[in-house]
C-alpha cells in the first residue's frame, strides 16, 4: 500500500485524532466498543479514497478529514450490523464485538455511529454531500436485505449477486470518491467519473474478498476462510461453478449451504467444485476487468501524483491478500 499511503500519511494521522474528537458521548461503554472496532487494524480504504479524490480535484482545505471520518463511521456501523446478522466470530484477526459484548450492544452502537454520522454531516452543512451519503446508506440497507433474501439460494443469478455487492460494498466506495469531487467543486463529468471509479473499484474489492474466502488462510485473512459458505452466501466463484455443475453436485452444495454447522470436509468439497469449474479464475478475470474499467474513468483528469495514487490503489486491490 506504500505507493499511495505516502500521499495521505499526514491526513491519516489527522483522521485518527479526528475520530477520537468526533466520538463525543458521555457513555464510556460506547467509546470502548467504537475504539475496539475502529482501531483494530482496518485498511482505511474508504477514508483514503475521500482524501485522494479531494486532492485530485484540487481541494486544499481540511473538511475532507471529518468527511473521511464519517465514511469510516458508516462503514464501521455496517460491520457491526453484518457481524450480528452473520453471527460472525472473528474479524481482522480479533473477536467480533458481538462475540465480546453481545448482539444488542453491537446493533445499538452501530445505530449510534449512523446517528453520529448524520449529526456531523448536518454540522458540516454541505447539502450535496449529505444527499450523496444519504443515498449510499439507503442502498447499503437494501443490499443487506437482498443478501438475506438470497441466503443459501443456489439459483441466484450473476445480476442479483452484482446488485447485492453494488449496494453493500461499491456504493460506499463511490460515495467516498464523490465527496472528494464535491469538495473540489469540479465539473459534472469529472464528478461522475470519480463516482464511477469508486463504484467499479468497490466491486473489484468485493470480488477479491470473495476469492480470498476460498483461497487464503485464516492467519492471513484475519477471519476464518470459508466464512461465506458457513453463512450461506453464494458468491461469484460458486455462482460460476454451479453453472457447469451437474444436478447431484448442485444438490450437494444446496444441502451444505443450509446446514447449521458446516464442516471442514463440506468446505473442501465446495472449494474443489469451484476449482474444477474455474470459479476462481473466472472471478479473478472479472476483478481485473472492473479494475481496468475503473482506471479508465480517471482518464478525464490531468496527470498528477494523486491520480497515480488512485491508480496504485486500484492495482493494490488485485494483489491484496487480506
Amino acid at each position: 500500500m506504500a505507493d499511495f499511503i505516502g500521499l495521505v500519511e499526514k491526513d491519516l494521522k489527522k483522521l485518527e485524532l479526528s475520530i477520537d474528537k468526533l466520538i463525543t458521548t458521555k457513555i464510556g461503554f460506547i467509546r470502548e466498543i467504537v475504539n475496539y472496532l475502529i482501531k483494530s487494524g482496518g485498511k482505511r480504504v474508504r477514508p483514503i479514497l475521500v482524501m485522494l479524490s479531494s486532492k485530485l480535484c484540487g481541494y486544499r482545505g481540511d473538511k475532507h478529514i471529518p468527511y473521511a471520518a464519517i465514511i469510516e463511521f458508516i462503514h464501521t456501523a455496517t460491520l457491526l450490523h453484518d457481524d450480528v446478522v452473520d453471527n460472525a466470530r472473528t474479524r481482522r484477526g480479533f473477536s467480533t464485538v458481538n462475540t465480546v459484548w453481545g448482539n444488542e450492544p453491537s446493533v445499538l452502537v452501530g445505530d449510534f455511529l449512523y446517528s453520529k454520522s448524520f449529526e456531523l454531516m448536518s454540522q458540516e452543512g454541505n447539502r450535496e454531500i449529505m444527499k450523496t451519503i444519504s443515498q449510499a446508506t439507503t442502498a447499503l440497507s437494501e443490499g443487506e436485505i437482498l443478501e438475506i433474501i438470497k441466503t443459501a439460494d443456489i439459483s441466484i443469478t450473476e445480476k442479483e449477486y452484482f446488485d447485492i455487492i453494488g449496494n453493500k460494498t461499491a456504493i460506499l466506495f463511490s460515495a467516498a470518491c464523490e465527496i472528494g469531487a464535491i469538495l473540489g467543486n469540479v465539473k459534472k463529468e469529472q464528478r461522475n467519473a470519480l463516482k464511477n471509479f469508486g463504484y467499479e473499484l468497490g466491486i473489484a474489492f468485493q470480488l477479491r474478498d470473495d476469492i480470498l474466502d476460498y483461497t487464503s488462510y485464516d492467519e492471513v485473512l484475519g477471519k476464518h476462510v470459508g466464512t461465506d459458505i458457513k453463512e450461506g452466501k453464494v458468491t461469484l466463484p460458486l455462482i460460476h461453478a454451479l453453472k457447469s455443475a451437474g444436478e447431484k453436485e448442485r444438490l450437494s452444495v444446496a444441502r451444505i449451504l443450509k446446514k447449521n454447522t458446516v464442516s471442514q470436509k463440506d468446505f473442501e468439497r465446495v472449494r474443489k467444485l469451484i476449482e474444477q469449474y474455474d470459479g476462481t479464475a473466472y472471478t479473478s478475470a472479472a476483478t481485473e476487468e472492473f479494475l481496468q474499467s475503473a482506471k479508465k474513468q480517471l482518464g478525464i483528469f490531468p496527470s498528477s501524483r494523486y491520480k497515480n495514487g488512485l491508480i496504485s490503489l486500484a492495482d493494490y486491490m488485485l494483489k491484496r491478500e487480506k
